[in-house]
């Protein structure tokens, strides 16, 4: 009875939590709109400053110059250009849409795919492959990137990659480096 009573506490506590994060969501695209009426608008002219960083940064706000910009990017380009609703645009989150919106825009024709792997991947496997992308192209083979990891006796780093995959001359200077380590 008691694991049971503790399982509803924790999905209801995980609800209120993914409420909370859909309501955030909404907020900053609502942010993001204000924020581009105040600075297309010249408000904070009105308000008493010089421009609108200075609003934004030295006002109550006390946001990040980047992070203001951020949420009217955010809005302009989901919101406006891409003519998302308010809803997907909150399920995303704010980190998401960041790390999205420049593939997106280099990408506009991909646009699906990369939503779902926004979705799907890890921050760090998403900004991988994404940027690994980039430096494939004019390559007919896509290779993906080595993987490393902590040697847990010692500490120090181990990189996993095909030595087929590898360039010649690098494996040329991997081998001396070695041969004059391993002789010290």
């Amino acid at each position: 009875m008691k694991n049971k009573i503790v399982k509803l506490d924790a999905q209801q506590t995980h609800q209120e939590i993914l409420t909370l994060k859909r309501n955030m969501g909404m907020a900053f695209i609502v942010l993001g709109e204000l924020l581009k009426d105040i600075r297309d608008k010249k408000f904070y002219e009105v308000l008493g400053y010089n421009n609108f960083t200075s609003y934004v940064v030295n006002s109550e706000l006390g946001f990040k110059r980047s992070t203001a910009y951020y949420y009217i990017e955010i809005f302009e380009f989901f919101g406006q250009k891409l003519k998302w609703k308010q809803e997907k645009i909150a399920e995303m989150g704010y980190d998401k849409l960041v790390r999205l919106m420049p593939v997106i825009k280099r990408n506009p024709e991909k646009t699906e795919d990369l939503v779902i792997d926004a979705e799907v991947l890890r921050p760090y496997d998403f900004n991988k492959k994404y940027k690994d992308e980039t430096k494939q192209e004019g390559h007919e083979k896509f290779l993906a990137p080595p993987e490393y990891f902590r040697c847990e006796k010692c500490g120090k780093w181990k990189i996993v990659v095909p030595i087929d995959e590898c360039c010649p001359e690098f494996i040329r200077e991997i081998y001396i480096q070695a041969k004059r380590k391993l002789s010290n």
